[in-house]
């Protein structure tokens, strides 16, 4: 025993990681924005397979490329050059093209469901936390 009594432990990176969670949620949800991580769907829309979405967690910009999106594909496969439009709920809030995908610093010509990856876009839109990225219908 010390000075100042018992020297407390550090804090349990998983504990941390839990009470972040709690408190960002709470806030998503008193913005009104919903859950973290929830993924809303246009109703009314079915998904096929030819369809993919992408969660998006975080957004910023790289001078010089353009507008990043980071999160997951939680549905078929974005490839580079694809035709993307950004839904925030049900309304369609802008449309751009995927130029670049990055995957824990490595490049990528796809990302296929259930990773995590980077989504370069030009043009820029303006996406939030909570937006799906979703491929444009073709004719």
């Amino acid at each position: 025993m010390g000075w100042f009594g018992k020297k407390k432990d550090p804090p349990d990176a998983n504990e941390l990681l839990r009470r972040y969670n709690e408190q960002e949620a709470a806030r998503l949800a008193a913005a009104g924005i919903g859950q973290a991580g929830a993924v809303t769907t246009t109703p009314g829309v079915v998904a096929s397979s030819a369809v993919a979405e992408f969660a998006v967690e975080d957004v910023f910009s790289i001078t010089g490329r353009g507008q990043v999106a980071t999160g997951t594909t939680t549905s078929g496969v974005l490839r580079v050059g694809d035709a993307v439009v950004v839904l925030r709920g049900a309304a369609q809030i802008g449309a751009s093209t995927i130029t670049g995908i990055e995957m824990f610093r490595k490049k990528a010509t796809e990302a296929p469901a259930g990773t995590a990856a980077g989504l370069l876009l030009k043009p820029s839109v303006d996406l939030a936390r909570g937006d799906v990225i979703r491929t444009a219908p073709t004719a």
